[in-house]
């Protein structure tokens, strides 16, 4: 059952929007919402566990995370008009697939962040810069080891100050300031 459902919208490669005519994904598949779902997080949890148990690519792990959550915020505003029930599933989905490392996902994005708020990615100008900001932010919140992901920025944090490596002390502000807005502290 679940397969009939998803061969619309799913192809070799992965998840693609589905582009009837005029038609959303829950039009065409009334009914079968509860299936539907449970196949999304099947793949979500599938293709994501490749993403963060590889431990070979931990250096890309944050990247192919991001792409990932873009390519499934996507699917969910294109195919099911930001429903909430498929929202949910997304959001549960990746936030099991996040934690499976325990504390190693946190670890990653910290190094992440400082890699871009540190001199060498002067390539970047400050709006792509707090947009590359504000999606990790979305993958900070899945994180269950909020402290040790804190113990990590916060000795990043000291030495790019402290040696002078800060690409810009307003981007360290913007992202300090978004963290403890984030965590409410």
């Amino acid at each position: 059952m679940v397969s009939l459902i998803c061969a619309g919208i799913y192809d070799a490669d992965g998840w693609t929007p589905y582009r009837g005519p005029s038609e959303d994904v829950l039009t065409v598949f009334k009914g079968q919402c509860k299936s539907l779902r449970q196949a999304i997080s099947s793949y979500i949890r599938r293709t994501g566990q490749s993403i963060v148990m590889d431990e070979e690519k931990d250096k890309d792990m944050v990247s192919s995370l991001l792409e990932f959550k873009a390519s499934l915020d996507s699917i969910l505003e294109e195919s099911f008009s930001k429903n909430e029930a498929f929202c949910n599933t997304i959001k549960d989905s990746f936030e099991h697939l996040i934690n499976l490392r325990q504390n190693r996902p946190a670890e990653l994005i910290t190094k992440f962040l400082d890699e871009k708020l540190r001199d060498g990615n002067k390539g970047t100008s400050e709006e792509e810069l707090e947009g590359t900001l504000d999606k990790v932010l979305v993958l900070f919140r899945f994180i269950q080891g909020k402290d040790v992901f804190e113990a990590f920025y916060k000795k990043d944090l000291a030495k790019r100050l402290l040696l002078g490596k800060s690409a810009s002390i307003d981007a360290e502000k913007s992202m300090i300031s978004k963290l403890k807005t984030e965590c409410g502290s």
